[in-house]
């Protein structure tokens, strides 16, 4: 509802007054889940592997430890895992989908050239990496910080386009 009310937001702009849009959303977030077609989308086959528990246990951060027990996922399997990881992988398809509406509706106004977007995202989800899920606070794996920070100069911005591996 809230994409469908930026989208419409920006249909609708009539230029009168400068136009700020911040777009908070919640996915994706636990809990996993994602309607069609976005959850069918993901090949279960083809989705990588957990980050897997560290062997030595003393120079793992003993919140992993904690957090495996409160969650109770030992036991789970590969499959299980790369079931919660498809699901988690179809809310990040759908939030791209979302992203491309409003872009649609920014070239479909003539607003994008002119406009400045910024895409980013708080913090990502360890999704079975380390045996556990979710985020945990104090620590910074790679799972957990390396999000994307997507910049959209409006036209005419001198800046080198790139991709950077930066945190």
């Amino acid at each position: 509802a809230m994409v469908r009310g930026a989208v419409d937001l920006v249909r609708c702009y009539d230029g009168d007054r400068p136009l700020c849009i911040y777009l908070p959303l919640t996915f994706p977030h636990p809990p996993y889940a994602v309607e069609d077609p976005w959850y069918r989308m993901i090949e279960r086959g083809k989705v990588p592997p957990c980050a897997p528990i560290p062997k030595m246990i003393d120079r793992e951060p003993g919140l992993y430890r904690v957090l495996r027990e409160l969650q109770g996922m030992q036991e789970w399997t590969e499959e299980r895992w790369a079931e919660l990881r498809a699901t988690y992988y179809g809310m990040c398809a759908r939030v791209d989908h979302q992203f491309g509406m409003l872009m649609d509706a920014l070239k479909d106004s003539g607003l994008y050239d002119d406009t400045a977007v910024f895409f980013f995202s708080d913090h990502g989800d360890f999704t079975g990496d380390y045996g556990v899920v979710q985020k945990a606070d104090n620590v910074f794996p790679d799972c957990l910080v390396r999000v994307p920070f997507v910049i959209k100069p409006p036209e005419g911005t001198a800046v080198q386009p790139r991709v950077s591996e930066a945190l």
